[in-house]
């Protein structure tokens, strides 16, 4: 490895500066979100100046996350240097690589060509729903006859490593130099430490979607070369046609140049649907949409008139969505916007216990969006979100370790006298536990947060030494900054690992506790209500089988 060539072909600091907002997908999220280093980033870097290379002594967690059918996802916890360097790499290479990617593809698209070291992706929300609402002009043409949908099965799995670099070389040509060579093949590296045999990348994370999609680059133009409407998000394909027979033939001419790469269409999720049926119609539909974008008007105008007369409506699909029939990415969306309202002091008591009422079911029946239940239950919580969580985590504990995760994040942020004194004895054990780091972490804050300090000196004490992971190391430190000679502790914890030091430093210094409790802001109805003079509406689909334009809804992942 050309140690000097790297160096100066990464850039650091602008990866430091991305991280927060990569960060904010994590399938295990750092109980603070990484706070200290978006304070300190620079001490950071120059701390680990001669290390920053040297990755191979640094850890990284193998988790697993479940998804709707039951199987489980990998998901792989990256040390926060590890996530610096992919960030690099991604810096170094994104720009150049992405003028050459065709313009059917909308994942992962750089946002400003001018101002490179900006964060690259603050617009995939948009480009996400823009992807969508492209397809469904181009299935609404009088000429489109069929459309076919598809996606690849376990996509991110089959990634052969050697594959991947090759390709980024391709893309390059001649423009590659020794520089963004010495880069690949430190991406081929990271991959390979991360990943199986030569295969996979780790999910949910910025490069790794980016570079994901660039797999497939040599398929997007073989497909558009033969002049099919095509459309792909990641890994999730659709392509308009004018016969069902043209339909058919992008799909076998689909199936034939993906299984060149050794990749494979998931039968279970491929479809062709004609125009006129039922499907067909229920993908143009945009009923809820229009409900959606009329609600965030109203949402920010603030009138309690308006607002009391939306929420009805609003439940009766949030309803509708919790049904089999239901859409569950439409229930989320119904779900955050009447928590919108809720910030509205004045609608909150009606609201919240509603909404709590349709979301603590799901994390029975839905527990691969724990993630989203536990947030939205921790918005003014109730006696029955602490029943829930002795449920899940003492009574019959969740077979799940990314479930429970994020049970522990929950009962972080709610108040002590919400948590059942079971829940308590429950963290002793599982803050010793071997089973998940991650889980253990984050009910070592659940811990620092709600015990007295007795119990968070002997967190330090029973947990903190040289043989523990950096994860467990770091949580410890969070437990412990409300404890009135935390100084000491402190001072003993730099003795033990210095790469504390940041962590520390911002603990130390913190007017209140930081234990990556978030809060919605609280708002009150407006006397006089804001107009709006002029919407944009670009969103096209069908409504009550009749085209119609409307306002796309606001940019969030929600919806």
């Amino acid at each position: 490895m050309e140690y000097q060539l790297l160096l100066n072909s990464l850039n650091f600091s602008t990866a430091v500066q991305w991280m927060p907002n990569d960060s904010l997908d994590d399938f295990f999220s750092d109980p603070i979100n990484w706070a200290d280093i978006r304070q300190f980033p620079n001490e950071y870097l120059e701390r680990r100046k001669h290390r920053l290379l040297q990755y191979d002594t640094l850890p990284h967690i193998i988790e697993h996350v479940p998804k709707k059918s039951g199987l489980l996802r990998e998901a792989v916890w990256l040390h926060p240097t590890h996530r610096i360097l992919y960030l690099s790499i991604l810096h170094r290479l994104l720009p150049r690589l992405d003028v050459r990617l065709c313009g059917e593809i909308y994942s992962y698209r750089l946002d400003s060509k001018e101002d490179t070291d900006k964060y690259p992706f603050g617009r995939r929300m948009d480009r996400w729903k823009d992807y969508h609402n492209d397809f469904r002009r181009a299935a609404l043409e009088e000429s489109t006859v069929a459309v076919l949908f598809t996606d690849l099965n376990s996509y991110f799995d089959h990634i052969q490593i050697d594959r991947l670099t090759s390709r980024i070389q391709s893309i390059l040509g001649s423009t590659i130099d020794k520089g963004d060579q010495a880069v690949i093949d430190l991406l081929a590296s990271l991959l390979r430490m991360w990943g199986h045999e030569g295969f996979g990348m780790p999910h949910n994370y910025d490069a790794s979607s980016f570079f994901g999609s660039i797999y497939l680059h040599n398929v997007d133009c073989e497909m558009v070369s033969k002049r099919y409407r095509y459309f792909r998000w990641l890994d999730d394909i659709r392509i308009v046609t004018q016969s069902k027979d043209q339909a058919l033939r992008a799909l076998h001419d689909l199936q034939r140049i993906l299984a060149q790469h050794r990749l494979f269409l998931a039968t279970d999720k491929t479809h062709i649907y004609q125009k006129g049926c039922a499907e067909f119609d229920r993908l143009l539909d945009v009923d809820d949409d229009l409900l959606l974008s009329e609600a965030e008007e109203t949402i920010t105008k603030g009138d309690k008139v308006e607002l009391e007369k939306i929420v009805e409506g609003m439940f009766e699909r949030l309803e509708f969505h919790a049904t089999q029939d239901g859409d569950e990415r439409k229930f989320r969306a119904f779900a955050n916007r009447l928590l919108d309202v809720s910030n509205y002091e004045e609608m909150a008591n009606d609201i919240v216990p509603r909404i709590h009422d349709f979301v603590i079911p799901r994390l029975r029946t839905h527990p691969e969006r724990s993630d989203y239940w536990t947030k939205m239950l921790s918005v003014k919580p109730t006696q029955k979100v602490g029943e829930v969580l002795h449920e899940l985590l003492v009574a019959t504990s969740s077979m799940f370790d990314w479930q429970r995760f994020y049970l522990w994040k929950l009962a972080t942020n709610i108040p002590s006298s919400l948590i059942p004194l079971a829940l308590f004895e429950k963290a002793k054990d599982v803050s010793i536990s071997s089973l998940s780091e991650n889980v253990s972490s984050q009910c070592i804050v659940f811990m620092g947060r709600h015990l007295d300090n007795t119990a968070r000196e002997n967190l330090f004490t029973g947990l903190f030494s040289a043989q523990r992971s950096y994860i467990i190391q770091r949580a410890v430190l969070i437990a412990i900054q409300e404890l009135p000679n935390k100084d000491y502790y402190y001072s003993r914890a730099l003795e033990t690992n210095s790469d504390h030091r940041e962590l520390i430093d911002y603990l130390k210094n913190r007017p209140q506790p930081d234990y990556g409790i978030k809060e919605r802001p609280t708002r009150h109805c407006r006397e006089e209500p804001i107009h709006f003079k002029h919407l944009i509406k670009r969103g096209v689909g069908l409504s009550k089988g009749k085209p119609r334009s409307f306002r796309i809804s606001r940019s969030d992942y929600d919806y």
